[in-house]
């Protein structure tokens, strides 16, 4: 009796000890990925980055941010290519554009290797405060472990 008393009491104690550390592992477990809120975080520090850039033209952030076969559309079709980007920026490299741009309501979502940016682009003219907003999306590549935007479509807004 008293050996089936402390198998019994081996059973119950080994039986509890696993169920608990089950819950545990369960409970303890992130609702997402580390590597996700880390990619989140490079896709929006890539995006200050752009946005910096665009308001001082700073023509290294383009050359390093786009990928050499980066798309462009835009609302009247197909963009600049990379290479039309930073020629054409050149010349105004450092320089404030004639208008500022910010942007707001950014969400990020992470598909293993690709990322996509959507968010609303306001840009506003210095001279006169003209407003005109976009809706933008990216879409970011995994390239030897660094994210580079492969495409970017942008539709003007009715309301701005």
């Amino acid at each position: 009796m008293r050996r089936f008393l402390l198998i019994w009491t081996v059973l119950v104690f080994l039986s509890s000890t696993l169920l608990s550390s089950i819950a545990l592992s369960q409970s303890s477990a992130p609702a997402q990925p580390l590597q996700a809120d880390a990619d989140t975080q490079a896709i929006q520090k890539i995006e200050d980055d752009l946005l910096k850039a665009e308001n001082t033209t700073d023509v290294a952030i383009y050359k390093e941010t786009l990928a050499d076969d980066y798309i462009n559309l835009i609302p009247r079709g197909l963009g600049p290519d990379k290479a039309a980007i930073i020629q054409g920026m050149q010349p105004h490299a450092g320089q404030a554009p004639p208008y500022s741009v910010e942007t707001s309501d950014m969400h990020v979502y992470i598909l293993g290797d690709t990322a996509v940016a959507a968010y609303v682009k306001t840009y506003t003219a210095k001279e006169n405060g003209n407003v005109d907003r976009e809706d933008t999306t990216h879409v970011f590549v995994r390239d030897h472990g660094a994210w580079k935007l492969k495409l970017s479509r942008a539709s003007k807004r009715g309301d701005g």
